[in-house]
């Protein structure tokens, strides 16, 4: 709690001097209360230290209320007016340091470690800010995909599974970074080209469903600078336990696993997780997840054999290996390029 307002308080000098005397004897008494609660709590030896250390703490508290109740009453009649000035300023800090800590807040948020093989419905302080949903146009259009934004030069990547966009341009694509109940936190980036291996676009290849795709800056920062980025593994990983994210296309809430990851195949992966219904193609496999940081490393996207999956509770991606890398280079071109 804040003391009252010195606004007020009277701001004649005789009135200030009678406020800094009863100051003084409720700090006074306050010693004395203190010092016996200590002696009581803490033994002979131990309240000497306290109390002392509690005395030499009101006295720097009394001298402080001593000089705020002279400037109080030196004020005269322009005190309430300056008093007013002093406290919408203070709010106005309050509220900007409170703005900045909620913000602060959201980029480090994490999904929450779950039962293995079982997904979650993720509220909004544990929605990731570097996974996002991919909507066909504006936030009101609708989402069909997942993506998540990978460490890059630029800061300005995604990855997805590549039958979630098409190959060139971003034809009017949108991704929305931690997207929840129909908002935008982190704004709406638009994406401007999409990267897919040959083998993709001539004959839709299971083992390359996967693309990269570059977003815009928006207003004047990269898209990782605002929401943070994943690493990305390309050495083939496959048995190990990953976090995956997604968002449901008939829901305005992401889900999240954790998830046990197995060789399909020597070019698929494969994990038994529930609930990751359509929607959910391009969700990133976080290998090393941390959820204390948010931390993790991309070694798949839900993507593949069966185009992810054909039930929710089974899904696949295409391994991560030297022609992901490759992708991902051309990738990194691209975004210089543009």
């Amino acid at each position: 709690m804040q003391n009252a307002d010195p606004g007020s308080r009277f701001a004649r000098t005789r009135s200030g001097r009678r406020s800094r005397r009863r100051i003084l004897l409720g700090i006074t008494a306050g010693i004395m209360v203190g010092g016996g609660l200590v002696v009581a709590t803490t033994g002979t030896a131990g309240a000497s230290v306290s109390l002392l250390r509690s005395i030499d703490t009101a006295k720097r508290v009394a001298a402080t209320a001593t000089a705020s109740a002279s400037a109080s009453a030196s004020a005269s009649t322009g005190t309430t007016e300056s008093a007013s000035k002093t406290a919408s300023a203070s709010a106005s800090k309050s509220a900007t340091k409170a703005a900045a800590s909620a913000s602060a807040s959201k980029s480090t948020a994490a999904a929450p470690i779950t039962t293995t093989g079982q997904s979650v419905t993720l509220t909004s302080s544990e929605q990731p800010s570097q996974v996002g949903a991919i909507f066909t146009g504006s936030i009101s259009d609708g989402h069909s995909c997942t993506a998540s934004v990978v460490d890059s030069p630029l800061g300005d990547l995604i990855v997805t599974a590549a039958h979630c966009l098409s190959s060139g341009t971003g034809s009017g694509a949108t991704f929305v970074p931690g997207y929840h109940d129909g908002t935008a936190p982190y704004g709406e980036w638009k994406i401007t080209d999409v990267i897919e291996s040959s083998a993709w676009t001539s004959n839709q290849s299971e083992d390359d469903d996967v693309a990269f795709a570059v977003v815009e800056p928006l207003n004047g920062k990269s898209l990782q600078s605002v929401v943070g980025a994943y690493s990305l593994d390309t050495s083939g990983v496959t048995n190990t336990t990953v976090q995956i994210t997604g968002y449901p296309s008939d829901t305005d809430k992401a889900i999240s696993g954790t998830c046990a990851s197995t060789a399909y195949s020597s070019t698929q992966l494969q994990v038994d997780c529930t609930g990751y219904p359509g929607g959910t193609s391009g969700s990133g496999w976080l290998e090393n997840y941390d959820a204390s940081t948010g931390s993790g490393t991309l070694i798949g996207v839900i993507g593949g054999y069966e185009q992810g999956g054909d039930t929710d509770d089974v899904s696949y991606a295409a391994v991560f290996d030297s022609s992901v890398q490759s992708l991902y280079e051309q990738a990194k071109t691209a975004a210089a390029g543009s």
